[in-house]
């Protein structure tokens, strides 16, 4: 059996797509493969819990029974592991930073990647026309139910992550306040620098999430903030109209600020409201949740890896 390696940037950083390499990892040794995480100071995050292994840099060898999983903006790594007999493969959760990793290069084929894991449809589709030799496969993001969850009480607050767009939030905050001063007494909560953890409890306590995403894949938080039980507003990111509609949230195009400030006040307002509307909101976040569940991410993680171990 092949051991599994997953390059992984350093776990200090609060980044989704490091714990989805680390779920990934462990959803394989779940499967009964033997995966591992290499983290370049063998450090093992501490601001979400992971059981996978962590190796550092003793572990590169030449090893034709080894898989890399690499990273797809960072063409320094796939040049320096381009002659190692090892098979090799992109997980790919960003398609706007992966042309970083393309480097000189043609494509990623010619680092002898031959398979693509891709954490959203339109990051699928974008694999498909850049890269149109290489087998690509969808593995979905998982929202954790048990984790994300509406506490029993909530507050009126807005939480928002300014991590991609922090003057945007603060323009956003001031004109929102402006238009609409019967809200100045909600609080905004920002969340920066949190465990998954305390995101979590932070996200089920506000009535509303602020969405300022910016070149996504993906985007999860947004799905997050649904699991929690908040009414959802602002900017899909791009990668976000993969589940994004009219009945999940008040959207805004990228950079659209006024229709912004506007939705994010049709999301206060709805998450004040205990009718059929509030309810046809709730039935809507449950019909999106279904999609990127714990199994949904295992089913597509073993169809993938039966297919790129064959």
């Amino acid at each position: 059996m092949p051991q599994i390696i997953f390059f992984c940037p350093s776990v200090t950083v609060i980044n989704g797509g490091i714990k989805h390499i680390f779920r990934m990892a462990e959803t394989l040794i779940a499967l009964g493969h033997d995966a591992v995480v290499f983290e370049q100071k063998e450090q093992r995050p501490n601001w979400f819990k992971s059981t996978a292994p962590i190796v550092g840099q003793s572990i590169f060898q030449p090893n034709p029974n080894q898989v890399y999983v690499l990273p797809e903006d960072q063409p320094h790594i796939l040049e320096s592991f381009k002659s190692f007999p090892q098979k090799k493969v992109i997980y790919n959760q960003n398609h706007f930073y992966a042309a970083l990793g393309i480097g000189e290069a043609s494509g990623y084929a010619d680092y002898g990647v031959t398979h693509l894991l891709c954490s959203s449809r339109i990051i699928y589709d974008h694999a498909r026309l850049r890269h149109p030799t290489l087998k690509a496969y969808v593995i979905p993001c998982a929202v954790d139910t048990r984790l994300f969850k509406p506490a029993a009480a909530k507050k009126n607050a807005i939480a928002f992550m300014p991590r991609k767009r922090g003057i945007e939030a603060t323009y956003i905050r001031d004109m929102f306040r402006f238009a609409n001063p019967n809200y100045r007494d909600w609080t905004w909560q920002e969340l920066s620098g949190l465990s998954e953890s305390a995101v979590a409890e932070a996200l089920g306590q506000v009535k509303v999430f602020l969405s300022l995403a910016r070149l996504e894949g993906f985007g999860l938080t947004p799905l997050e903030a649904m699991a929690a039980g908040c009414v959802v507003a602002g900017f899909t990111g791009i990668g976000g109209r993969e589940y994004a509609n009219g009945e999940n949230g008040f959207w805004a195009d990228e950079d659209d600020f006024p229709t912004c400030i506007t939705q994010l006040k049709k999301a206060v307002t709805l998450s004040l409201d205990n009718g059929p509307a509030r309810t046809a909101y709730n039935d809507a976040t449950r019909k999106t949740l279904s999609a990127y569940t714990p199994e949904t991410f295992t089913a597509a993680v073993k169809q993938a890896w039966a297919e790129i171990l064959a």
